[in-house]
């Protein structure tokens, strides 16, 4: 008896993956996510990765994992209610927020107001900044933004409420002049939006209206390891 026709489920998934290459389920995608991990948001306002950050949520409402995330975004990504980076807003499933503006994520700043998570307001330009020497591999992004303002250590360091502790921020002097050095961490994961993907997991964005620092974001996710 032949059994010429039968293929073992370990070929049939090799052989799956194969014809799929990188492209995998959201639901799949969303399992990448560990306890604990660093998820940078790319976006501005209305504009963002909508289906991911909704897949993160349902997946986290369902079973309760991943927990204790840190969120980096740059701009203000929601609609100023329900969806963007209001989505995360969940007890439990974040336990840092370190944005460049939250005025378009209410439940976001309610659970940092509550002392329910670590926040920081770090300036939008800073942070986009951070991902390029994240990926570069620097300890610090250092730059005059933010002298003498509240990101100033002698001032907040940019914490926003009490539980906030950790010093990101540090005041040197170089040349006789002063800087901020802002410091970096690795990410985990990127959220971010594109037009077009091939099977090798390359991204284009031939038709978005905005591109921001998706490179950069990608970058540093990619040489964080």
């Amino acid at each position: 008896m032949s059994n010429q026709g039968v293929v073992s489920p370990v070929v049939a998934d090799i052989r799956s993956g194969m014809k799929r290459g990188k492209v995998v389920s959201l639901e799949d995608a969303m399992r990448v996510i560990r306890d604990g991990d660093t998820i940078a948001v790319n976006g501005f306002v209305g504009y963002s990765p909508e289906e991911l950050l909704q897949g993160l949520e349902d997946r986290f409402l369902k079973t309760g994992e991943p927990k204790n995330l840190t969120i980096i975004v740059a701009a203000g990504i929601g609609d100023g209610k329900e969806k963007g980076v209001n989505r995360l807003a969940h007890d439990g499933l974040v336990r840092r927020v370190i944005a460049g503006h939250w005025g378009l994520i209410p439940k976001m700043q309610k659970l940092a107001l509550a002392g329910k998570i670590e926040a920081y307001n770090f300036p939008q330009g800073v942070i986009t900044h951070m991902y390029r020497d994240i990926a570069g591999h620097l300890p610090r992004t250092i730059t005059h933004v933010g002298l003498g303002t509240f990101v100033d250590p002698r001032l907040s360091a940019g914490k926003v409420n009490a539980i906030t502790t950790e010093d990101l921020v540090e005041r040197i002097t170089f040349d006789g002049k002063e800087y901020l050095a802002y410091k970096t961490m690795p990410v985990s994961v990127v959220f971010l939006r594109g037009t077009t993907a091939d099977m090798d997991g390359n991204i284009t964005m031939e038709k978005e209206p905005l591109t921001l620092e998706m490179l950069p974001m990608a970058m540093a996710a990619k040489n964080s390891g």
